[in-house]
């Protein structure tokens, strides 16, 4: 009977706990809103999303959307001494920010960031503005 009763108690709270999923990391990724438009053309404005904590540095390249290596690799129009830039938090000191001549970005290009979790580059979130 105890054993029963004990169960009784026991058998919620362990289901609760099993239910609850412990937050992970906060993702950090990279946003990009289309500051100004010309034509087929627009000046990217780059930043972190709000989850990313102050301090964390993303390192970001253009792609292209549309044409490919030999290999199946997207082309991406990086100076071979220039490599990544970063993109950081507002007045965060920065080794290689983004010049303001590569913010202009075709239609056919998009902004990519290094997930060092995943290894990999991912595409950036572009955020549309509400007419």
């Amino acid at each position: 009977m105890r054993r029963l009763l004990l169960l009784l108690i026991l058998l919620p709270s362990a289901a609760l706990a099993l239910l609850t999923v412990p937050p992970g990391l906060p993702v950090c990724r990279l946003q990009v809103v289309p500051d100004y438009t010309l034509g087929v053309t627009f000046r990217a404005a780059l930043r972190l999303a709000p989850a990313c904590p102050f301090g964390t540095v993303l390192r970001v390249r253009k792609s292209s959307t549309t044409s490919t290596r030999r290999t199946g690799a997207p082309y991406q129009p990086i100076k071979p001494e220039q490599g990544a830039w970063e993109v950081g938090a507002p007045g965060q000191p920065l080794k290689s920010p983004v010049p303001a001549s590569e913010r202009w970005t075709l239609r056919s290009w998009r902004w990519e960031y290094f997930d060092a979790a995943a290894a990999r580059w991912r595409g950036g979130e572009v955020l549309r503005a509400a007419p």
